[in-house]
């Protein structure tokens, strides 16, 4: 009996190894994804290539645009007080907001997977969530009471891709005031956000008043930095971007197909007007075009411009924020004060304004250049026109397409 107690004892004792290696050699990653988010393929499609290199775990995919996928979604989200924002990944109790590149995010992803393999044990979100009463010690030794949740931990990734240079840095390294500053001008190099001022700028051009586009540009040059300035703060807890861009996008849509017919509209006028109109009516028809130029900003249009600075805000945020991610953790472990937290946000604001104010700039030396001729104005017309009718149509049709 004990020759048979023996060796069983030690068949159990070879056995615990074996056991405990089959638990982590697959390591399982979830993620909340949409189709509409240029981030969230990006993530799958690193995953596809990865695959390929290494076979040590499997992709759970949850699409937020099914019933089920959105539910548990919401669920996570309002648990964990996570931003509703995708992509959100989830590997060995530990969560990636946003995707970048495979040179950053890509390489943080690998990091996790290697991690999550060292673990014993560890649980799959729906059971990270639902966890209660047992007490569990993660790798760094945080304790998670009887009767809560254990605490989800975001990885803070500090590695960055420079824009239009393929090269990435670690703003880790830098001092926190020049951290801050090159964040926010990563950030704000975005083509989510900077299209619009485009247009708006394009626009006004064609109205022909340099007044008014010092007024209109840049009233939504400031509500646009107001607006990034509040959603730093507030850090998207009680905002569902996904929803809020679902229903202001095609908005936005409508009234930019709306402007582009008024301006094809005033294209054709002006075409047929200098066949059978005189010099004099030519002057009265410019003079009335001047004082309307030179009229102030009616509240409804301070309103209609502070729309779409927020719009701008929802439109880029809906689909990745990991550049704000890191920024606002990496003030979270550093326990500023509120006025500290304050200064470094307006440092990382003025980063991120800066493409913006280039490009403001651009558009008035242009302005005094170019001048404003009859012809010029009829082309802008036309290409206004043509412009914010196609954009109209893809923002109602396919957003996805105007993410870069």
């Amino acid at each position: 009996m004990k020759k048979y107690l023996l060796v069983l004892s030690v068949a159990s004792a070879l056995a615990i190894p074996f056991l405990q290696v089959q638990a982590v050699e697959k390591v399982t990653i979830e993620v909340f994804e949409s189709d509409s988010c240029p981030h969230c393929r990006a993530f799958l499609s690193f995953i596809e290539d990865l695959q390929k290199e290494r076979s040590d775990f499997e992709l759970v995919d949850y699409d937020i645009n099914t019933s089920e996928g959105r539910d548990f979604f919401v669920e996570v989200t309002d648990k964990l007080e996570l931003p509703k924002a995708t992509p959100i990944i989830y590997i060995g109790e530990e969560v990636l907001l946003g995707f970048d590149k495979p040179k950053t995010t890509g390489q943080a992803v690998i990091g996790l997977i290697d991690k999550t393999k060292e673990k014993e044990s560890v649980r799959s979100l729906k059971e990270f969530i639902n966890t209660r009463g047992s007490v569990n010690q993660n790798e760094d030794g945080e304790i998670c009471d009887d009767g809560n949740p254990c605490e989800l931990r975001t990885s803070g990734n500090t590695i960055i891709g420079i824009p239009f240079t393929g090269k990435t840095i670690d703003v880790g390294n830098f001092s926190l005031p020049t951290m801050s500053f090159v964040l926010g001008v990563v950030d704000g190099f975005n083509p989510c956000a900077m299209w619009v001022l485009v247009l708006l700028l394009g626009a006004l051009v064609a109205v022909g008043s340099k007044r008014r586009m010092w007024e209109i540009a840049g009233l939504f040059l400031v509500a646009q930095a107001l607006m990034y300035y509040l959603i730093l703060n507030v850090w998207l807890y009680a905002w569902d971007f996904i929803g809020l861009d679902r229903i202001i996008t095609p908005i936005i849509g409508v009234v930019a197909v709306g402007a582009g017919i008024y301006f094809l509209r005033e294209y054709k006028i002006a075409t047929d007007e200098c066949k059978v109109t005189d010099l004099q009516q030519r002057a009265k028809i410019a003079k009335k075009v001047q004082e309307f130029a030179q009229k102030p900003i009616t509240v409804v249009t301070a309103i209609g411009i502070i729309g779409l600075a927020l719009s701008v805000n929802i439109f880029e945020f809906a689909c990745s924020i990991g550049i704000p991610q890191t920024f606002t953790k990496i003030l979270d472990i550093n326990q500023l004060s509120f006025f500290g937290e304050q200064f470094y946000n307006g440092l990382y604001l003025s980063g991120y304004m800066l493409d913006d104010l280039i490009v403001f700039a651009i558009a008035l030396y242009s302005f005094d250049k170019i001048g404003l001729t009859g012809k010029y104005t009829r082309f802008s017309h036309l290409i206004g026109g043509l412009l914010m009718v196609v954009l109209g149509l893809i923002l109602l049709i396919n957003p996805n397409f105007l993410v870069f």
